[in-house]
């Protein structure tokens, strides 16, 4: 072993076992096959549901006169709303809303699910805010292909280009879509939204009546708690309430509800997408939902930066017109050949040993 220490490889074998190397690298990966992930179908019946939900979205806005503006929802999806109006609650990312209406998402939601292990009959928690719609009926229309169901409480505030009008919000697309029978959930609540869930410095100085007139009406249980701390607590009982005493096997989060996002530095650096192991937990009551579930060992699923979520799982940033279902990364993986890696070491190997030999 001393022997194989003290031996010096020479600068040109050194080069050549780079090359050996490479060329195995390089072979790996342009040989490597792509193929449908192992739940493509449920992933397609997913974003079949998503695609068939926006089409009843867009149905409804049509036959109520509300103006779809091609300029900034040029697919016309229908979930594209206002720049400000009086649910506006912060500066919001056009492209990211519009990437986010892509069926693909529902399909990524499958994958996150598949991934966290969640089986058919599995509860999940969702806590959304207004701000991406698109990524709530994402995370439904999942749901409903694994026949799984969500809790969902609902922030009415939306930040720019979410479910901005206040005639059409995320409520009203789900009395749609539960009319329609393509998604059967119900809002386990609603609350204002907003910074600190109490639409505090907002556009408009009636926001916060208009979208309190708005969840007086939802027929569901409106939750308007100005304490955060204690806001907090009342979700965590209302889900464990609803869960009728059944675990609940994943939180999704969706965009930057005060409750649910938190109010600390920790909750601006938490992971995108699929946490299994989360960061260390802040000693702090208003650390958030998404702390409060992980404090359990609970994965969370964290939807915010859209175009670090699309990049990742090679959905298409905001496309036009959007794709075919069934055709982007996020359905496919890549099977690498193992016996080129495995081979590429033995070459590599074997020529080490004729040089110490040759020596």
């Amino acid at each position: 072993m001393k022997n194989w220490v003290r031996y010096n490889i020479s600068i040109k074998n050194l080069i050549i076992l780079f090359i050996i190397v490479m060329a195995g690298l390089v072979l790996t990966e342009i040989s490597k096959v792509k193929i449908p992930t192992s739940f493509y179908q449920t992933q397609l019946e997913a974003a079949q549901i998503m695609k068939d939900s926006l089409q009843a979205i867009r149905e409804e806005i049509e036959k109520r006169g509300i103006l779809i503006d091609t300029k900034i929802d040029p697919n016309k999806t229908g979930i594209i709303g206002e720049e400000y109006t009086s649910l506006t609650t912060t500066l919001g990312n056009l492209e990211a809303k519009r990437t986010s209406a892509n069926p693909d998402f529902a399909a990524l939601m499958v994958k996150f699910f598949q991934q966290a292990g969640l089986q058919e009959g599995d509860i999940i928690a969702i806590g959304a805010s207004g701000s991406f719609p698109g990524l709530i009926i994402a995370t439904l229309s999942a749901g409903k292909a694994m026949n799984i169901t969500p809790l969902i409480i609902y922030s009415i505030g939306a930040s720019e280009y979410g479910a901005t009008i206040p005639t059409f919000t995320f409520i009203d697309m789900l009395k749609i879509l539960n009319e329609k029978e393509i998604l059967p959930y119900k809002l386990l609540a609603v609350s204002i939204g907003g910074n600190n869930d109490q639409a505090e410095a907002m556009f408009f100085s009636d926001s916060k009546e208009i979208i309190m007139d708005i969840a007086q009406s939802s027929d569901t249980t409106f939750l308007n708690i100005a304490n955060l701390t204690e806001n907090i607590q009342k979700r965590m009982e209302l889900y464990q309430e609803a869960a009728a005493n059944n675990a609940i096997s994943l939180f999704v989060n969706i965009g930057g509800a005060s409750p649910n996002y938190g109010n600390t530095n920790a909750s601006i650096t938490y992971p995108n997408g699929l946490v299994i192991n989360g960061p260390e937990i802040p000693d702090h009551p208003e650390h958030g939902l998404i702390f409060e579930f992980q404090a359990l060992e609970i994965p969370v699923i964290h939807l915010l930066n859209i175009r670090d979520l699309a990049l990742k799982n090679g959905i298409p940033i905001d496309p036009v017109p959007l794709p075919e279902i069934g055709q982007s990364e996020v359905f496919f993986e890549y099977r690498y050949q193992k016996w080129i890696i495995i081979f590429t070491i033995f070459i590599a190997l074997a020529y080490l040993i004729f040089l110490k030999r040759k020596k």
